[in-house]
This record gives C-alpha cells, sequence and structure tokens, in this order.
C-alpha cells in the first residue's frame, strides 16, 4: 500500500470563533498522498488543563502524523512538546490575528516560528503584522524566518448565497466571540445614538461568553435597552442566518483582527458592515462602497447609516457591492486541500 503523509490540525475547542468554526467545516480528508485530521483539544471548565494536554499528547503519540497545522497558542504550546519528543514532525504555524494576547502567546508563537518549517496566515496583513511581532527572535529573522515558505490560505469558510432583498431598516446584527477586543460595548454605545433617533431599531448579539457578557448585560440594562437589545448564546450557522433575515447591518468596531471571518459572512449575505479600519478588513472593506468605516466620527456613520435607510437606491447598489466583493474568492477548504497536497507530494518524493 502507498505510504500517506499523515497531518493533523490541532484547534483549541469552546473557542467560539472563525478559526474553531473554519476547522468544523473541514474535519478530515484523505487523498492520494496524504490523510487529513482535525483534533480538538478540548478545553472546559470541568477539564483542567493538564489533563487536557495528557490526553492531546495520547492522540498525537497514538497517530504520529508527520506534520501539524497549528492554529492559536494553545496548539503551540502542545505541538512543542510533542516535538520535544519527535524531532522529526514537521509543523507549520497557522496566524489567524495581528497580535498575540499575553506572554505565553508571545513566547509559544515566537519558539514556534523558528522551530516550523513553513508559516500560514488568514490573509495578507495578519502574515505581514504577526512576523513583524515576531520580537523575540528577530536576530533569527534574516537567517531563519525569511528562508520559510509563507502561503495565505482563505479564510472564507464557505461560499453563502446572499439573503433575499428587503427595505433597508434600522436592524443591526453581530456573531462572533463576546470577548474585549471586539468592542461590542462600543458597539451597543452607538446603536444607543441610534436608538434615539429610531425607537424601532434592534441590535442582536450572537456569540459564546469569552468574558465580557457580563459587561454587556449590565450596559443595556443602564441604557434602558431591554426592549431592543437582544444577546444571545453562540448559535450554528443556519440559526444565525435567521436573524440576519431580519438585519440590514454587521457591526464589528474591533481593536485589532485578522481576516474577520463574520463580516466576510455578513457581506456574502448582503448586510452592510460597520466595521473599524483593521486586519484585513481595512483591504476588503471601502468606505461608502461596500461598507461604512468607523473611524470615531459616530456622526458620520450615523448620519450615513439612515442615508441607506432613506435611498432605496443607494442601499441596493451597496448591498450588491458587498456580495461582490467575495464572488471571485477561494474557500478555506480549497486552499487546505490545494497546499497540503502540494507539501505530501514534496515529502513523498524525497
Amino acid at each position: 500500500m502507498k505510504k500517506k503523509i499523515k497531518i493533523c490540525h490541532i484547534v483549541p475547542s469552546n473557542f467560539g470563533g472563525g478559526v474553531e468554526s473554519a476547522a468544523k467545516s473541514f474535519i478530515s480528508y484523505s487523498s492520494d498522498n496524504f490523510v487529513f485530521k482535525v483534533y480538538f483539544i478540548k478545553m472546559s471548565e470541568k477539564q483542567n488543563s493538564l489533563l487536557s494536554i495528557f490526553k492531546s499528547l495520547q492522540y498525537l503519540f497514538r497517530n504520529n502524523p508527520d506534520i501539524i497545522l497549528i492554529s492559536l497558542w494553545k496548539s503551540s504550546l502542545l505541538a512543542l512538546i510533542y516535538k520535544f519528543f519527535n524531532k522529526n514532525v514537521k509543523l507549520i504555524l497557522f496566524f489567524h490575528a495581528t497580535k498575540n494576547i499575553h506572554l505565553i502567546d508571545s513566547f509559544a508563537t515566537n519558539l514556534t516560528a523558528l522551530l516550523s518549517f513553513e508559516i500560514w496566515a488568514d490573509s495578507n496583513t495578519t502574515m505581514s503584522e504577526r512576523i513583524n511581532n515576531l520580537y523575540f527572535f528577530k536576530f533569527y529573522e534574516k537567517l531563519i524566518l525569511n528562508n520559510k515558505k509563507k502561503r495565505i490560505i482563505s479564510f472564507v469558510k464557505e461560499k453563502i448565497p446572499p439573503l433575499p432583498e428587503k427595505s433597508c431598516k434600522s436592524t443591526f446584527i453581530y456573531w462572533g466571540r463576546l470577548c474585549p477586543n471586539k468592542n461590542i460595548d462600543k458597539a451597543i454605545r452607538l446603536f444607543s445614538k441610534i436608538h434615539a433617533l429610531e425607537p424601532n431599531s434592534k441590535f442582536i448579539i450572537i456569540g459564546p461568553d469569552n468574558g465580557v457578557k457580563e459587561l454587556l448585560q449590565s450596559i443595556v440594562t443602564k441604557m434602558n435597552l431591554v426592549d431592543n437589545v437582544f444577546i444571545y448564546d453562540f448559535m450554528n450557522f443556519d440559526e444565525i442566518k435567521k436573524y440576519a433575515k431580519k438585519s440590514s447591518f454587521f457591526i464589528q468596531l474591533s481593536s485589532f483582527e485578522g481576516m474577520a471571518m463574520s463580516v466576510s459572512e455578513s457581506m456574502q449575505l448582503g448586510l452592510i458592515p460597520i466595521v473599524t479600519n483593521v486586519g484585513q478588513i481595512k483591504i476588503y472593506c471601502q468606505n461608502y462602497f461596500n461598507s461604512l468605516i468607523f473611524d470615531k466620527n459616530e456622526e458620520e456613520i450615523i448620519k450615513n447609516i439612515f442615508k441607506l435607510i432613506s435611498s432605496r437606491s443607494y442601499y441596493k447598489k451597496m448591498r450588491e457591492n458587498s456580495i461582490n466583493t467575495w464572488v471571485n474568492s477561494s474557500t478555506y477548504k480549497t486552499d487546505i486541500a490545494k497546499n497540503f497536497e502540494e507539501i505530501s507530494n514534496y515529502f513523498l518524493k524525497k
């Protein structure tokens, strides 16, 4: 039987963001040259981290992968431990955000970058900014990092048909992690000013709590928005689309981002994104063309929101531009499979 390259993608579970969502959309795959599987590190309150790492290492030693694709810092730590015992395993570091979130992330990411044989990213912006932040090993940058092959992997999870066109209303939605860097509190405060002008406005917030849900609920209560702002737990995408059908705008005012999967999803559905100019968003979102860019000028944003609501032709054109932004893009599954076909073919010929 022909040998196949065994590839394992390690992803922390219960994270709830675009990384986990993308990984769940492409859990296993087999070709003539390789076998690809995703392993989710179970991270829950009932299971401590040491037990999780032990079980994950058991899985790796039992399956003995030739290549490990690493997403997020917890995966880096696990892969580094495994590589200590198996020097032959090849590591691929996969960047999904432009910044490290804490010191452990910085250390694990820098060390993994040093030991990896390729570096991937979900966008050109993520790649360039994250590489520039590998400050622990600046001395080795030209010698090592510049010689590593770097690939951009599409973070368009799938091609999504747009929702039926409807009239534009002051209805807003966000889906994604409820975490500090998404600045959902800022989005609620912006919405409160829209609500003051249009009392029937609605804002739906959907996602797993990553530390800010209680704060958001308290803000909603203090601002007397309990009948207008609705916060729901994690939903699958089919459930999200039911709420998106009732919405005209998608709000995400992040302080930093990578590709921002939910923004691209919202645009494919035909929503108008209201976003900050960060990460890859600043490349694919163009102000007044397919989106509204929030630059701290709330009055300007609000004026343009109501301009879209009052002008069907303006709204229709921006909606079409938003949808068309992604028509020719490749997908996550296609890029993963294509690149591993090339890599496995290279190793099988050696």
